[in-house]
């Protein structure tokens, strides 16, 4: 079995070099640049439908970093989580799967547990989420924006905290949203210039704001 594992990594990443040598390189480095590729955090656990952003760190024999290097990013059981081609990656199914980050040669992993959202505390259904603000002002590039998630019952009644919630940006790369943990709200960053949609989802329950980037 361990022979397995280790042949199944080894043509693992046969694949992910043939791929990364093929794809587009608008930023291409030589190889002889790259010494190492370290993926940050090496580590993590996101629940179904949750999102990650990943960073790699591309480094010189010399220890100095690359600058906006072309990464070629790919998941192993893309069944368990996808990753986009700027690094995010979405929880699909419970499971653990590796993350590579690929420049030139070099690869640096990184290990993603996918698994399911624990079952709400108490026994109201979630009837209603909004965001406030509805209407968020525009941000600089580099700027922070709190979104707060308000949940309610059928009747109206606000929720308290211990239900299971869910942010996702429809452009990481315009504006990352980052959840605050203990609590309905999260951070939006702004990245660079453009429009993108953040969605909070709870209990099949969504609602979503629309996040302006200015130069």
């Amino acid at each position: 079995m361990k022979e397995n594992a280790v042949r199944r990594g080894a043509v693992w990443g046969a694949m992910l070099l043939v791929a990364a040598c093929s794809a587009s390189d608008t930023n291409a480095v030589k190889p002889a640049e790259v010494a190492s590729v370290a993926v940050s955090p090496p580590a993590s656990s996101i629940s179904i439908g949750g999102q990650l952003t990943l960073r790699a760190v591309v480094q010189t024999a010399a220890g100095e970093t690359l600058a906006d290097p072309n990464i070629f990013w790919s998941a192993e059981r893309p069944a368990v989580a996808t990753i986009s081609a700027d690094g995010v990656v979405t929880g699909l199914a419970p499971g653990t799967t590796l993350v590579s980050a690929n420049v030139a040669g070099k690869s640096g992993l990184a290990s993603i547990t996918v698994t399911r959202p624990p079952a709400p505390s108490g026994n109201t259904p979630v009837a209603s989420v909004a965001i406030s603000p509805s209407k968020p002002p525009a941000i600089n590039k580099n700027d922070n924006l709190v979104l707060t998630a308000t949940l309610a019952d059928a009747s109206g009644k606000s929720i308290g905290p211990g239900r299971v919630v869910t942010w996702t940006s429809s452009g990481s790369s315009v504006a990352s949203v980052v959840p605050m943990t203990g609590s309905y709200r999260a951070t939006v960053t702004g990245n660079k210039e453009g429009t993108a949609t953040i969605t909070v989802t709870t209990e099949g329950k969504s609602a979503s704001v629309t996040v302006t980037v200015k130069h």
